[in-house]
């Protein structure tokens, strides 16, 4: 093997076995971990809600049709840790807070709008 840059022995494009293992395995972790954040219930939905527009809590969860306040306040507060949705208190009296996406949570709507045009094209065909 000819010397690369620095004196270093030269790469070649491949990599080696286990390093491919170790990023492939990084990979998986983190989608993995983003699927176990979107598969809780309500999630993809009110992600969904809030890149349409900002609302308020009772606005959120008529839109969403159903879900209880004690599993939409825990949701809410999982995105907002995840750092996908801002919480912004407009007032104290009488309670007035607003949510919205954060960057990454409009990413995030962006890629779900993909996927769901890939789901009414071929997942939602008859097989």
């Amino acid at each position: 093997m000819e010397p690369g840059l620095a004196g270093q022995p030269a790469t070649t494009s491949t990599s080696p076995r286990p390093s491919r293992r170790g990023r492939a395995s990084d990979s998986e972790a983190a989608a993995t971990a983003a699927l176990n954040v979107l598969g809780q219930k309500w999630v993809m939905r009110i992600i969904r809600a809030l890149g349409e527009r900002t609302h308020r809590f009772c606005e959120l969860q008529d839109t969403l049709g159903g879900a209880n306040s004690a599993t939409l306040s825990a949701r809410l507060k999982l995105l907002e840790d995840e750092g996908l949705v801002a919480r912004r208190c407009v007032s104290s009296v009488p309670p007035w807070v607003e949510y919205s996406l954060t960057e990454k949570g409009s990413e995030l709507h962006r890629a779900l709008v993909g996927i769901d045009r890939w789901a009414v094209r071929w997942a939602a065909r008859a097989q």
